[in-house]
Order: C-alpha cells, then structure tokens, then sequence
C-alpha cells in the first residue's frame, strides 16, 4: 500500500472520522485470536482492537512492533488492510512524541495535510 496515509495513535484515533479513509497505527501486538481479531497497543499507550485480520499476511508474534494500515470504524477498531513488522528495535515512545508534537501540531498542518 503506498500513499500518505493519516498516522494515529490511540487519543487521536477517537477523533478520526468513520469512513473509507486509510490510516497508519503503529504499536505492539499483544493479542490475536488465531482467526480475524488482534490487539494493538498503540504507541500512546491505549489498546485498539484490529478485525478482519487477514491470516496469510499477519504473522503475528507477542510484542513485535507493527505499523497496521486500515480504517477507522469507531469505538477503538480499525479495519484491517495489511501488517509491516517494524522490528524488534523501533521507539515507540519517540514515535508517540511525532505524532503528539508534530504530526497534530497546527503550526506544521499545511506539511502534513495539504
């Protein structure tokens, strides 16, 4: 999937609107059923549920790092797309900050968002 895609955390992920738009959620895999529903904790902290995981390309591994490309349904949810291992070594406290102070910050909108 290539483009430019929304990057949310768990706060911003509340306020992104319910349609067809496709997001980025970074953060570590806690949970998967085995069948079509994992659980992300994103990079801020919260937890997000992550439905119709496709099981030939989410290799699912407890705490790896992953960027998960999808749409936001509402109530903590996202549609999956498709999974990126970030690796073992990926910060996600330093991308938190981005997304905070950068990414949602008005003084940058126009380089994000035009």
């Amino acid at each position: 999937m290539d483009g430019a895609f929304e990057r949310l955390n768990h706060a911003t992920l509340q306020t992104a609107p319910v349609d067809a738009q496709v997001i980025s959620l970074v953060g570590k895999a806690i949970n998967f059923d085995g069948v079509d529903t994992a659980t992300i904790e994103a990079a801020d902290g919260g937890q997000v549920q992550v439905v119709q995981v496709d099981v030939t390309t989410f290799n699912y591994a407890p705490n790896m790092i992953c960027e998960i490309m999808g749409s936001p349904l509402g109530n903590n949810t996202v549609q999956y797309f498709l999974c990126r291992d970030l690796g073992e070594d990926f910060d996600l406290e330093n991308y938190n900050k981005l997304i905070q102070n950068v990414m949602k910050n008005p003084k940058y909108a126009d380089i994000f968002y035009s």
